[in-house]
């Protein structure tokens, strides 16, 4: 085989046209194989540019794939695997990256900790938790996660309260505490100071009233005296309300 014509056709990429066929070379295997010079190309050694090319195939989409974020290297692996390249391919491309800087653990945990805090609502734990999932060294994530001062976690926990406030009026105090604690407990926000945020919420008493009387008019006409009591108590019982609370409006 005998090169006839060099054409770029992308970049870094050429097609190369032969006496009846033309493939797509990459530049780096064009120069390894010193190809501007040396156009008589043997089957045997074809083989091996192609197997070659294959490589810098798989480094340039890998590289494309960095471009748009970062990535660490097991997304790098999945995505690669999804194109069909060998592991062995991957494994090599996976160290060239690393070797040039290109992917590193550190950076990666860094970045994406920023995203999680600027972006989502996220607690520490779930965040932690997001970058085991990517096989990432559980101390590197310790050591950037650590970093973080406890004050941000309390005032990111004190906004989200403050906004499940404005569009849960009228969940009475206990409900709107239990219903919080298990939403910002699966953002991934430690325990105590989830519930310290909540005790100092206040809420309006007009909201007990309120749901009081929608009881007593559902059924002050079906039942009397004891039974009305007990059907308003269970009731309010089940809009969470503390008994005390109930045993007060009830003038118990």
């Amino acid at each position: 085989m005998e090169i006839q014509k060099f054409k770029k056709v992308g970049k870094g990429k050429y097609k190369i046209e032969f006496n009846n066929s033309e493939l797509i070379l990459y530049e780096d295997v064009i120069l390894k194989y010193n190809l501007l010079i040396n156009k008589k190309i043997s089957i045997e050694k074809m083989n091996e540019i192609l197997e070659e090319n294959k490589y810098y195939e798989a480094f340039n989409i890998a590289l494309n794939y960095i471009e748009i974020k970062m990535r660490c290297k097991k997304e790098i692996i999945e995505y690669l695997s999804k194109k069909n390249y060998d592991l062995n391919i991957i494994e090599n491309i996976l160290k060239h990256l690393e070797e040039s800087g290109y992917i590193n653990e550190e950076k990666f945990v860094i970045a994406y900790i920023n995203d999680k805090l600027r972006l989502t609502t996220d607690g520490p734990f779930k965040i932690k938790q997001s970058l085991i999932n990517y096989e990432i060294n559980e101390n590197i994530i310790d050591t950037h996660i650590n970093k973080i001062k406890e004050d941000l976690w309390i005032e990111r926990i004190g906004k989200i309260i403050e906004k499940r406030k404005k569009v849960n009026k009228k969940l009475s105090k206990n409900a709107f505490v239990n219903k919080s604690y298990i939403y910002l407990y699966n953002l991934g926000y430690e325990k105590n100071q989830i519930m310290n945020e909540l005790s100092k919420v206040t809420f309006d008493n007009n909201l007990l009233k309120s749901d009081y009387e929608k009881a007593y008019k559902k059924y002050y006409k079906k039942y009397q005296e004891k039974e009305l009591k007990y059907h308003i108590i269970k009731y309010l019982y089940s809009k969470q309300y503390d008994i005390d609370e109930i045993n007060e409006i009830l003038n118990i």
